[in-house]
């Protein structure tokens, strides 16, 4: 009698044993799961998270400045949600919005008075928004260029007469910023973060 009660209660034992093993893999196999799921979403674009378009962005800072000329986009993942940041000038003030890129609700506007020097440049520095490539276009070629990694954040500007998007792209450490031709598309220059 005393065998059999000891081989049952060792096979109940090895069967709660077994369970726990099991359970604590599954665990472990759930963590890993997360774990990559965590670095993958790290490692999107901020482009893949925006729900708001360029155009949208733009009408939505017109719509609150509606003299005002843009000089700059900004389009950068802040606390794992994209934001628009959108600057112009309009007469003697120059004004800055934030947009949440994913519902286009308004984060913050701000205006401040030019100085003259700055006066000055505003014709110099007002955005050719003609044609322009969105950002998700820009991202593509940058990150094409580079043979893959993500974007973090892309900025349209203007210099020398030309609109562009500078992309910075990451590949591991490594961080690059790529300058694509906002309306031909041709990348214009690279340059590597120390």
């Amino acid at each position: 009698m005393m065998s059999k009660r000891s081989g049952v209660g060792l096979v109940l034992l090895s069967v709660i044993l077994l369970a726990g093993c099991g359970t604590r893999q599954s665990e472990k196999d759930e963590a890993t799961s997360q774990s990559r799921s965590s670095q993958s979403s790290s490692t999107k674009s901020v482009t893949d998270t925006t729900k708001v378009s360029l155009n949208a962005a733009i009408k939505a800072f017109q719509q609150q400045y509606p003299d005002a000329s843009l000089t700059s986009i900004e389009l950068e993942d802040q606390l794992g949600r994209p934001v628009y940041t959108l600057e112009g000038v309009g007469g003697t003030q120059e004004h800055e919005l934030q947009l949440n890129g994913r519902t286009g609700k308004v984060i913050s506007k701000h205006s401040e008075r030019l100085d003259q020097d700055d006066q000055a440049e505003v014709e110099n520095d007002r955005l050719n928004l003609k044609k322009v490539i969105s950002p998700s276009k820009a991202v593509a070629i940058a990150v094409h260029d580079r043979n893959g990694g993500y974007a973090s954040e892309l900025k349209l500007d203007k210099d020398n007469g030309t609109t562009y998007w500078e992309v910075q792209v990451h590949q591991g450490k490594q961080q690059v910023e790529i300058k694509i031709d906002a309306q031909e598309g041709s990348i214009l220059k690279t340059e590597h973060d120390d």
